[in-house]
């Protein structure tokens, strides 16, 4: 791998990359189903054949027979070698490929991982054949799996395994595969034994669930007894290829169902999962026994615009659920609980209420924040004193929330749940939202080497003295705007003759503050762009994101500026449905007497998106 991109950028690259929009630029595109359609431009043809398949990410044409992915697909119309295909496709999502060489040390991590990932690899195979096989070994995993309702077919999608109750089964496979004990000890599968015995397994007398990481490499199991022994579950250990804060189980298989969604559902258990995927839901993923973390949270930011929290009923699971809620509103991520009966998990309810049950559930799903709420004031009493540190806990919570409009909705229901004036509520959310202010990161942008920037002057007690208080500008976070505000601003940047066409509309047509911002400076600015004072027609904050645009080939985005132009007005619209469904949310609550007018809305704006929909 000396000198090389590294198997985990290029599946980072792989994620990031979507190729519909990327094929888009090159051929005109139309949906048909789950694909779209267009003419092959690897040969000449009269009636479309090409197809390109947003699920899994693929291209085929059926005239010509030519088919792969993003790279295969860049590299065949550019006449790219893969590496320059790489790169390209890692400088339209932003992500840097150092070239280097790598140190002694990174090599030897590299040539670890692929060992680490081989491993990993051998031991599913071999859980997996227990479980699967005729042999009698496998019999308790299987007679397990039918108790729970499940056949061949979910182990075999899964790759479910079982490990037979004795202490050195695995380690002894390993062994005749060649392993290095020392691996598999690295991995967990195996621990070294005391009082000079040998090694032994750490997966014993229980059903194995594989992990995947986004690129399908298993990175860890999960081992669940099939009685009711303690510890009921146990999980790999962290290792140089698994972080338990960074994975989720099944979104290898769920990820394609989620971004054609727009929403996931997560869930705690590994049964929870399987169950709701079987059922007819696959945007379903589940945390690998841990809390939800903000790697978490961003690694679901890329793929939905809403998480559906589904943890226990109980105390505990409560606490996860608006603990998860905190994470993910944090990253600007909108949250809502579906609530089940009391005793009740995923698994239970479809087996016993069954699919339709559960799917009207997830249609009545509530907003974590309005259940946060009410569950802080339940607790609180009719106590003045705990009704007002209730209050101040929920108005932490609403200055997070990224949308004005919610904000807003919240405190008045909050006023009216509370009897605390209005006024009041919203004085102290400024004082809260402050606060939160206080606790970021300070933004400090990289300096360029592009750019020469003159000295500033010498700064002596004289310059202090007469300097006016200085306020640090905010920098424009692009997690802020949707993917389409993010091109649509690197094409008006690259293309003068195009970005005049904002001037006018931008204030409208972008749905976020931060690319509406960074918009009229683009339209305002006339420098050419090979000019070395260009970033003087910007603010200092948006230096990093101008920069970054800068780097990107002119060529990738000529002639995609209508399709853009249309995919924000898509994005713009699905933000406006996602605050109406939340305002008629509270409306259908509260009894306002402007209800019939938010349905009015809501249905407008419901037809909007999916005339959208279906021309896209």
């Amino acid at each position: 791998m000396t000198g090389q991109i590294t198997e985990a950028k290029i599946n980072e690259v792989r994620e990031r990359s979507d190729i519909i929009e990327l094929v888009s630029q090159y051929l005109s595109l139309k949906r048909a189903g789950a694909n779209h359609l267009g003419l092959c431009p690897f040969h000449s043809e009269k009636s479309p054949s090409f197809s390109v398949h947003a699920g899994r990410q693929f291209y085929h044409c059926f005239g010509c027979g030519v088919g792969g992915d993003v790279f295969s697909f860049l590299m065949k119309i550019e006449g790219l070698a893969f590496p320059d295909a790489v790169k390209r496709l890692a400088e339209r999502a932003g992500i840097e490929i150092e070239e280097r060489q790598l140190s002694p040390e990174e090599e030897r991590r590299q040539q670890q991982r692929e060992r680490l990932f081989r491993v990993n690899e051998l031991a599913a195979d071999y859980f997996h054949q227990i479980l699967m096989g005729d042999q009698s070994q496998g019999e308790p995993g299987r007679q397990y799996l039918n108790r729970r309702g499940y056949g061949r077919k979910a182990a075999a999608e899964y790759q479910i395994g079982y490990a037979i109750d004795a202490w050195e089964g695995l380690s002894r496979y390993l062994q005749q595969q060649g392993i290095d004990a020392e691996d598999a000890r690295t991995l967990g599968l195996i621990r070294p034994g005391k009082q000079e015995r040998g090694d032994y397994d750490l997966f014993r007398g229980r059903l194995i669930f594989p992990i995947y990481d986004l690129a399908g490499q298993v990175v860890a199991f999960g081992g669940r007894l099939l009685d009711d022994g303690k510890p009921k579950y146990i999980n790999s250990p962290e290792s140089p290829i698994y972080h338990k804060g960074r994975v989720l189980y099944g979104l290898y298989q769920a990820r394609q169902a989620m971004r054609q969604s727009g929403e996931v559902i997560l869930v705690e258990g590994y049964f929870d999962q399987l169950a709701l995927y079987r059922a007819g839901f696959p945007q379903v993923v589940a945390t690998c026994g841990t809390a939800m973390t903000v790697d978490h949270a961003r690694l679901l930011k890329r793929y939905v615009q809403r998480v559906l929290l589904l943890f226990d009923q109980d105390a505990a699971g409560k606490q996860a659920t608006f603990k998860s809620m905190a994470v993910l509103q944090e990253e600007g991520v909108p949250a809502a609980v579906i609530e089940l009966p009391s005793g009740e998990d995923p698994d239970s309810f479809v087996q016993q209420q069954g699919a339709e049950a559960f799917r009207r559930r997830l249609e009545q799903a509530r907003p974590a924040m309005d259940l946060f709420m009410e569950d802080v004031l339940g607790e609180a009493g009719t106590a003045i004193e705990e009704k007002v540190r209730a209050a101040e806990t929920i108005i932490e919570r609403i200055a997070g929330l990224t949308s004005a409009m919610q904000q807003d909705l919240y405190l008045k229901d909050l006023s009216e749940r509370s009897g605390i004036d209005l006024q009041l509520l919203k004085q102290k959310q400024v004082e809260a939202g402050r606060k939160s202010s206080g606790r970021q990161k300070s933004y400090h942008p990289e300096p360029s080497a592009e750019f020469n920037y003159p000295e500033p002057p010498p700064v002596t007690e004289e310059y202090y003295r007469s300097a006016p208080p200085v306020v640090a500008p905010e920098p424009p976070k692009e997690d802020d705007w949707g993917r389409a505000e993010g091109k649509l601003l690197e094409a008006a940047l690259l293309l003068p003759e195009e970005r005049q066409r904002l001037a006018g509309i931008a204030e409208e047509l972008f749905p976020s503050s931060a690319a509406r911002s960074l918009a009229l400076e683009i339209i305002a600015s006339t420098r050419e762009l090979d000019d070395a004072a260009l970033l003087d027609d910007f603010s200092v904050s948006s230096h990093a994101v101008i920069r970054r645009y800068l780097q990107s080939p002119k060529e990738m985005v000529e002639g995609t500026f209508d399709s853009l132009l249309t995919a924000v007005e898509r994005e713009s619209t699905q933000k406006q449905y996602n605050v109406a469904r939340e305002q008629l949310d509270g409306a259908i609550r509260s009894g306002d007497e402007n209800l019939q007018k938010l349905q009015i809305e809501f249905t407008q704006l419901k037809k909007k998106l999916k005339l959208f929909n279906s021309k896209s």
